[in-house]
């Protein structure tokens, strides 16, 4: 059953189509391509369709193009053989995420990102010569570095079988740290250095324009210092928008349990609002594009604490064991939005130590464990933590002493500070711990390496509520070149997407199958957007 919340935030939805007069111009603009949206996508579209010597006119919301984050899924990237990472198998790499994402999204789509995501990531980074490349996870930065790419989990953990995970992830992930916005910013400005584009900050698109046969032409938007600009483009229009999540009417919609979810953005327009608002997708489906009807993937992974997400015991509010605990962030947090006041507690004991290598390498595990004398000796990287997968023993009194982690000297005392049913806590603790010691999980199947017992003080206990979704990924129908369709499956002339607004990508289900297939998608599918759109295809 729906709240009142979701209830209201489904209406209207959709809005219609603005009526912008025709004493509102106070500009006309004639090219051939032009891109809405400056973020990565965008950027990529624009500096592919520019070097191939296409005039590109673009319009972006903020005040400037907008990027975030660093992790790259590279896979057969030329930097990757510098450990190892190239020979991936990437027919098995798009089975895995077809099957993660229940056959829901369009593998020639995965396919295409697949085979051209290493080359892109080449090109991406030639833009920024300046990068730095470290030789492993921990290597520490020479001082003065502005920019670097780090492999991310490498070495692997000893006890790591990829072909015998429950879960695959592929360890094809690079963090252009401590952001990619200086790469970023290289490729941009390369776009600019052709000669073929022209900018528009603050002006937000508001509507797109059809000729007389139907094909998408032109785009009216805002003119930031008041009116509207009306551009003409020839080659046709890409949308790289970006997705809908702070729009509640749109969420409500299409993914109304991510409602729930809190919910964080880093892009914001001259006004400070979110620029995430799913202007793209209403404008195309006034247009007469079509949403794709799989559900859509809101990307909400679990990161956990100081002990990450995945491996360890989870009980709920009620002190029951509620799941296998040996799966990534992503699926953690969808078992915690089902619980009981949406929260869980997750359990460890004092041989944690001996327990965290065997947790699978994933976006939201802790898999390795560093000496604190290790973090602190300036042969590695001093600003590692659980992001990159490691933990240490200062990391765990930090979480205590901020109150993010409990610990105690018994069981006892451990479920009384979580406030859980003792009785019940206390049965299921030891009914898991006959588990870990038959090594056979008779409730939910957990492989035997990561049946952690909970026997040995002091215990700690870890509070998990929903994690903070970055975006929610669902768009318009679209194919691996990056064109829309109709609501009859018909090919819109002139209108292609890239980025989240871009649909058939992600399905159900945010895939941790590859960390960074975001970034990557996003990257390899903007290239692809603006060589068909400048090849007029």
């Amino acid at each position: 059953m729906k709240t009142e919340k979701e209830s209201q935030s489904t209406e209207n939805w959709r809005g219609s189509e603005p009526l912008i007069p025709e004493s509102s111009i106070v500009q006309t603009v004639e090219t051939e391509l032009i891109v809405v949206g400056g973020g990565l996508a965008g950027v990529a579209a624009i500096r592919q369709a520019a070097s191939m010597g296409t005039k590109v006119v673009l319009f972006e919301k903020c005040t400037s193009p907008q990027a975030r984050s660093g992790d790259f899924a590279i896979l057969d990237s030329q930097i990757a053989d510098l450990w190892g990472r190239r020979g991936i198998d990437k027919n098995a790499v798009v089975a895995d995420l077809m099957r993660d994402m229940g056959y829901r999204a369009d593998q020639r789509i995965l396919k295409a990102w697949a085979k051209e995501a290493g080359e892109a990531f080449d090109w991406y980074i030639r833009a920024c010569p300046e990068l730095l490349v470290l030789k492993n996870s921990r290597e520490p930065v020479p001082k003065g570095t502005k920019c670097w790419i780090q492999p991310r989990r490498y070495p692997e953990p000893e006890s790591f079988e990829h072909e015998k995970e429950p879960f695959k992830c592929y360890q094809t992930t690079v963090w252009v740290r401590p952001t990619h916005i200086p790469v970023f910013k290289a490729n941009y400005a390369l776009a600019e250095q052709t000669g073929n584009l022209t900018s528009f900050f603050s002006a937000p698109a508001r509507k797109l324009l059809r000729d007389e046969n139907g094909r998408v032409n032109g785009v009216i938007a805002e003119h930031p210092e008041g009116g509207y600009i009306r551009a003409l483009a020839s080659k046709g229009v890409i949308l790289a928008t970006g997705d809908y999540s702070s729009d509640d009417a749109m969420l409500g919609h299409y993914c109304p349990g991510a409602l729930c979810l809190p919910r964080m953005w880093t892009s914001y327009d001259r006004n400070k609002q979110p620029s995430n608002t799913g202007d793209g997708h209403r404008m195309a489906m006034w247009a007469g594009a079509h949403m794709q009807d799989s559900p859509h993937a809101p990307m909400a992974h679990h990161m956990g604490g100081a002990l990450g997400a995945s491996g360890f015991l989870l009980l709920n509010l009620e002190g029951e064991r509620f799941v296998n605990e040996d799966c990534p962030g992503q699926q953690i947090n969808n078992q915690i939005v089902l619980q009981p006041g949406k929260t869980a507690w997750q359990i460890a004991d004092g041989n944690w130590r001996d327990q965290v290598p065997f947790v699978t390498p994933n976006h939201g595990s802790v898999c390795y464990v560093m000496e604190d004398s290790e973090l602190e000796s300036g042969k590695v990287y001093p600003h590692l933590g659980t992001i990159d997968n490691i933990t240490t023993p200062r990391t765990l009194e930090k979480a205590i002493e901020s109150g993010e982690m409990l610990r105690a000297d018994t069981i006892e005392e451990l479920i009384e500070k979580m406030g859980l049913p003792a009785e019940t806590a206390k049965s299921e603790i030891e009914r898991y711990n006959r588990c870990c010691r038959e090594k056979y999980d008779s409730d939910f199947g957990k492989q035997s390496k990561r049946l952690f017992p909970v026997e040995k003080p002091p215990f700690y206990a870890t509070r998990f509520t929903p994690a903070i979704m970055i975006i929610c990924m669902g768009g318009l129908d679209s194919d691996q070149y990056c064109r829309t369709y109709d609501d009859q499956g018909r090919i819109i002339p002139g209108l292609y997407v890239t980025g989240n607004v871009q649909g058939n990508r992600f399905s159900g289900e945010y895939p941790l199958t590859v960390p960074g297939i975001s970034h990557s998608m996003a990257l390899t599918l903007g290239r692809i957007a603006g060589r068909s759109a400048a090849e007029g295809r």
